[in-house]
């Protein structure tokens, strides 16, 4: 295989991967250089000649033994490896020319991709308007949808924004542009924690930080917060997910009131972790106000709705350990929740069946536990495998019990099942 030459830049499904943007946007570069190797091919030695540096340092840089810290050494590798200077933080290189996507015969174009080739100069706002319907119907979908559904349109629409970032485009454009990476940085977050991929999350979450200190919208950022503050809460980091959501809530003066009401639901399951119940009970009260003024469509990134707030309600309520308000809340979600969302309801059923312990009706917390495995079937996610390890956890000092087993064993098969991309 020749080397990269001043014509052949690195392949596009490289600079499309989410690992690689994120190691380019922490200028990572040991794991630039690793995923360099792995997905396309570029060993050491060829890396070495590329860039000008030795061999040996480069399997330093990939090895952990050596950062490199240096600006000059950046613009070095991004103009051996013809890395897009916007990716790793840097202008855009001298030798970069507008990609113009490869699309293959099976691949059917979305509106947007079509008319940005129309448009290709600079992005045109009927360009933007579609690509920014499509990410909105995909964050409206995302809650009923599997990641192995969304998550390709996901990353074809953000190797979209970064080709549209790597041309000169006007500053409504760009600030359009990078308000549409925020959101799928979120998105794409989330769905990573869903198939247990938590690096590939946090570098997207911090991609999306990175991306909002542009835009400068605060509705967005506290939208984007309260995102993390969810990847934050499954990953049981309560403390962190505490104070993202207090940072969401103080930027969320204009947001929609529906986004309020979501914020606030959250941050009420949040403050639970403060074991103090006055402050959870007053944000949850608050979120209920907000959401019965609501008069902003449903759809988008506003998607929040009385079912959601009632389960959220449930769970807050079982977290202060009020199970009997609790199990009657969750129940209410489970019969209004939309039944194509088998993630969040298998998790409601796994939070009424930890009531059901708590309120010593063992074979009802057991016939539970086996109807939200029923509900996943297909759809199991990180977050469901920690809810039900942890109804596990609560079920072990009753394992003498047959019907626990059963339940145990269904859980550790669980594993096994996670949705991959």
């Amino acid at each position: 295989m020749s080397d990269i030459g001043p014509q052949e830049p690195l392949p596009e499904h490289l600079l499309a991967d989410s690992q690689f943007v994120a190691a380019c946007a922490q200028r990572h570069m040991g794991a630039v250089f690793r995923l360099a190797k792995v997905r396309a091919g570029i060993y050491p030695a060829r890396i070495a000649r590329l860039t000008g540096m030795s061999t040996s340092r480069i399997t330093e840089i990939i090895n952990g033994n050596r950062v490199i810290t240096s600006m000059e050494v950046v613009e070095r590798i991004a103009d051996g490896l013809r890395i897009p200077g916007r990716l790793l933080g840097l202008a855009d290189r001298q030798w970069e020319t507008p990609a113009v996507p490869d699309y293959s015969p099976a691949t059917v174009p979305e509106t947007w991709e079509i008319l940005d080739l129309l448009t290709r100069s600079t992005a045109s706002d009927a360009t933007l308007l579609h690509l920014e319907a499509a990410v909105a119907d995909l964050a409206y979908r995302y809650p009923s949808s599997s990641p192995a559904e969304t998550v390709p349109t996901m990353q074809r629409q953000l190797t979209a924004v970064h080709q549209l970032l790597s041309r000169p485009q006007s500053l409504s454009a760009r600030r359009r542009c990078v308000q549409i990476l925020t959101v799928l940085s979120g998105l794409l977050g989330l769905a990573y924690l869903d198939t247990g991929e938590g690096p590939r999350s946090a570098a997207l979450f911090h991609m999306g930080q990175v991306a909002i200190g542009e835009a400068q919208d605060d509705a967005l950022q506290a939208w984007l917060l309260t995102m993390q503050s969810i990847a934050e809460h499954t990953a049981g980091r309560a403390q962190h997910a505490l104070t993202l959501l207090a940072q969401a809530d103080s930027l969320a003066g204009g947001a929609s009131t529906r986004r309020r009401a979501w914020i606030a639901a959250n941050y009420a399951r949040a403050l639970t972790a403060q074991r103090d119940h006055r402050p959870a009970l007053t944000a949850l009260t608050r979120a209920g106000e907000l959401l019965a003024q609501a008069s902003d469509p449903i759809g988008g990134l506003d998607f929040f709705t009385p079912p959601r707030l009632t389960g959220l309600a449930g769970e807050t309520h079982a977290l202060l350990g009020d199970h009997d308000a609790a199990a009657d809340l969750l129940t209410d979600a489970l019969e209004l929740r939309d039944r194509a969302d088998a993630k969040g309801r298998a998790i409601l059923t796994f939070d009424l069946a930890e009531c059901r312990i708590r309120q010593g009706d063992l074979d009802a917390a057991c016939t539970l536990g086996h109807l939200a495995m029923d509900i996943a079937q297909g759809s199991v996610v990180e977050p469901l495998i920690r809810r039900a390890q942890a109804f596990q956890h609560t079920l072990r000092p009753l394992r003498a019990d047959a019907p626990v087993r059963e339940v145990e064993e269904r859980v550790r098969e669980s594993k096994h099942q996670l949705v991959r991309v």
